[in-house]
């Protein structure tokens, strides 16, 4: 069987995966070829155990094997392969694989049918990275642009982008290359390329010359006089290329190469575009929610390792049908790592906290992804557990935990399932720390909190800040000062207000998962009141990446769960009292939310709750009740809907609202008033309903096993004993009727089966049927 390791005596040397059904493999001959992810995984399996195979996944016989590769580069380069590289021309849209090979040379196949287009060779060291420049004026039609290949000592090459000819070559310097910089226009093309010691030059390519050198200070007035565009270097956000290279050495692991590539392009499928100006958008990539079923299982099978645990293996083997590599997890792996791994999968562990982080992050999205088949959601959720939690056990004092920079980092620059896989690793990695090592994580990284005093102005420092405190304060807090954690908390709220979405995002989730320590140390109903205008007037967000208002109803909601008093309070003195009427809507409109969320939580808070909804509809002020009358109509449609204990007669526009205490407040929506009280019931009530006539209100308690009726209509008595109930016959006061009943163990139905289980129906006017789950009861009116 071929192995795509080594093919004849040629050793797999690079990998660049544009999709998991698209892998670019180059070799130590000087070819390259085209495979996808689970034909690479069929070739590099074994049972990792002594038992035999599920029947579910059957090995594949060696005649029923599809071909390893599906397409071969004709020539070779007559060269070793260092590096792979993607770059696409926007005006034709074909797209290019750059190389660059052992020798210095640089090679260009055509991605369609990897055919050479051109081969030359002007370094002296190795090709490191490619970046492309787009001209922005259209007398760049017989370019299109070009292709820079920076070679890691510096060197430039500048090559024609649609006809791929060799323009010009910019010599690197004793120094290092830090920056490049290019501007285009009508009459100019130019670049500049600043180096380590200061040194800068300016390079005309449209003349394809040297201008001028200059130093630090001029390259600085230069830069700022025209609309330059910055290269980023050595930063694997802005690269193109996903591509690692292995060492010289042959007994180099191709196995380890494939996995570390395939770990590095599952982070950079999420990677926020919006985030860097240097990330190219053209770039092909895909979310790993779109990949297939065998797609995401060969992608594990070449991720996970192996070995640690039987019983994992056995669900990842049984379950979930991922056969696990046998490779050799721990070959050279590249600069990255900077570390060779052995063959025990512990290894793969013990590299350094960014490789740990990296590898971890890719196998978490990816179950994530994985576990979206919901028969599988369970056991991948097992498999993420263990591989976020239980790797210190099993691996030993080897084991290098993922660096929570790294994650931290990460978090900021990608979304969708690799952002939730760094959140799942700062949350293990939080939970490792022991209380010094809290105290001394954050007093490295106070400084940068923007509530701090004399605080360094570097923005991505002051975020990395606030996600690195604030979630080490919300499970590490016991050790913290209350000068540190009012630091801190006073950073979050801050967030709240933040005009970057990714910003207000992680503000909301610290305060979604630590509002009970902020609350302690600043205005606890500030932080509701922005997470409610956050909740509404984000909406419009949810169709970004960042979706910021679907998370603040969450964190509102769960908010609510912990936090009842306060946050009812809050609510209803904004419902009263608003800052506008803008806000009152805002306002009224989680109302809405809630009672359809979570309406236990407004069950023992509903009179207060619609009391104040009532009171916003006051007459007397036409502009408000104009500006909320439609989102009151709302709220009353759903609370009625929801709550049994709740009822509104449309025609004469009265509203019953029961009281835990066995009270009914009955109110006229017309005046916004409260009209009165009928008290009844001496324990807690469970529904009522108005009469179709509108003229009767039946109410009942099931812990009493009482049905009473009321008459709740206008009558001549009320006109001279305005705010009280209407004389309900010879009783007086009390009830018109009462009604008993017995329904046996129905009597104790918690209040959720109520909402459910229990309602009124009117088959006539003065006749009404009591549903109580599976039972009905008849009474006359």
């Amino acid at each position: 069987m071929t192995c795509f390791c080594r093919v004849g005596d040629a050793t797999l040397t690079a990998v660049l995966p544009l999709e998991l059904d698209l892998i670019l493999l180059g070799y130590s001959n000087g070819y390259i070829r085209q495979a996808s992810c689970s034909s690479l995984a069929s070739r590099c399996q074994k049972p990792v155990s002594e038992s035999p195979p599920s029947s579910a996944f059957p090995a594949t016989s060696h005649q029923d094997e599809k071909p390893l590769f599906t397409a071969s580069s004709k020539y070779s380069i007559a060269a070793s392969i260092r590096s792979l590289h993607f770059i696409r021309s926007d005006r034709t849209g074909d797209a290019f694989i750059v190389c660059g090979s052992d020798d210095g040379g640089v090679a260009i196949w055509s991605l369609r049918d990897l055919k050479l287009l051109m081969r030359f060779v002007h370094f002296v060291e190795p090709l490191s990275h490619v970046t492309r420049i787009q001209p922005q004026h259209e007398d760049a039609k017989p370019f299109g642009g070009y292709v820079l290949c920076f070679s890691s000592d510096g060197t430039i090459a500048v090559i024609t982008l649609d006809e791929f000819q060799f323009l010009c070559l910019i010599p690197g310097s004793a120094s290092p290359l830090t920056h490049v910089y290019y501007a285009g226009g009508a009459d100019h093309e130019q670049i500049m390329t600043i180096y380590g010691d200061g040194s800068a030059r300016l390079w005309d390519l449209k003349a394809r010359e040297f201008r001028r050198a200059m130093d630090r200070e001029k390259a600085k007035e230069s830069l700022a006089k025209s609309s330059w565009h910055e290269f980023i270097l050595n930063n694997q956000t802005s690269q193109l290329s996903l591509s690692l290279s292995t060492s010289a050495n042959e007994s180099g692991g191709p196995v380890c190469i494939t996995s570390l590539a395939l770990q590095q392009f599952v982070i950079f499928t999420a990677t926020d575009t919006t985030a860097f100006d240097c990330v190219p958008s053209y770039v092909p990539k895909r979310s790993l929610r779109a990949s297939s079923l065998p797609q995401l299982r060969a992608l594990l099978s070449l991720l996970l390792t192996p070995t640690l645990s039987p019983e994992i293996d056995e669900i990842c083997a049984g379950k979930l049908g991922v056969l696990t590599s046998c490779g050799n997890l721990d070959h050279s792996c590249s600069r990255l790592t900077a570390a060779c791994c052995r063959s025990d999968s512990t290894n793969a562990w013990s590299v350094s906290g960014d490789a740990s982080a990296l590898r971890a992050a890719a196998i978490i999205a990816a179950l994530r992804a994985l576990s979206l088949h919901e028969a599988l959601h369970d056991d991948c959720e097992t498999v993420i557990t263990f591989y976020a939690a239980s790797l210190p056990t099993v691996v030993g004092r080897r084991y290098i935990p993922p660096d929570l920079l790294w994650s931290a980092r990460k978090w900021f620059e990608t979304i969708n399932d690799v952002r939730q896989a760094t959140k799942v690793l700062v949350d293990a990695g939080v939970a490792r720390l022991s209380g010094e090592e809290s105290v001394g994580l954050v007093k490295a990284w106070e400084r940068h909190l923007p509530s701090t005093e004399g605080s360094v102005g570097d923005s991505k420092a002051s975020s990395l800040a606030v996600f690195l405190c604030g979630y080490v304060s919300v499970e590490k807090h016991v050790f913290l000062s209350n000068d540190t954690l009012t630091n801190i908390s006073k950073s979050v709220a801050s967030y709240l207000h933040e005009e970057d979405s990714t910003r207000r995002l992680l503000a909301v989730e610290l305060c979604s998962r630590g509002f009970h320590v902020w609350q302690r140390h600043v205005d606890a109903m500030a932080i509701l009141r922005a997470l409610f205008t956050l909740a509404v007037n984000s909406r419009k967000d949810n169709i970004s990446v960042q979706n910021v208002g679907q998370q603040a109803r969450q964190a509102i909601l769960q908010i609510a769960s912990t936090n009842t008093p306060l946050f009812m309070t809050t609510l209803t003195l904004d419902i009263l009292s608003p800052k506008s009427l803008e806000y009152r809507k805002i306002v009224m409109q989680l109302v809405a939310l809630l009672t359809r969320k979570k309406p236990l939580l407004l069950y023992s808070n509903l009179p207060r709750l619609m009391e104040a909804v009532v009171k916003s509809l006051d007459p007397n002020s036409t502009s408000s009740r104009d500006a909320v009358h439609d989102t009151a109509t709302e709220i009353i449609g759903y609370v009625v809907k929801t709550f049994p204990t709740v009822d509104f007669h449309m025609a004469t526009q009265r509203l019953a609202v029961g009281t835990c205490e066995g009270a009914f407040i009955m109110y006229d929506l017309k005046t916004a008033t409260q009209l009165y009280i009928l008290e009844g019931h001496k324990k807690q009530p469970t529904a009522c309903s108005f009469s179709p006539d509108g003229r009767r209100l039946v109410t009942v308690s099931l812990e009493e096993g009482t049905v009473l009726v009321w008459k709740v209509g206008s009558s001549f008595t009320s006109f001279f004993h305005p705010g009280a109930p209407p004389r309900q016959g010879s009783a007086g006061s009390q009830p018109y009727k009462t009604l008993g009943f017995n329904v046996g163990e129905e009597a104790n139905m918690s209040i959720a089966d109520t909402l459910e289980w229990v309602k009124f129906e009117w088959p006539s006017e003065r006749s009404v049927r009591l549903h109580i789950r599976e039972s009905t009861l008849t009474f006359s009116t």
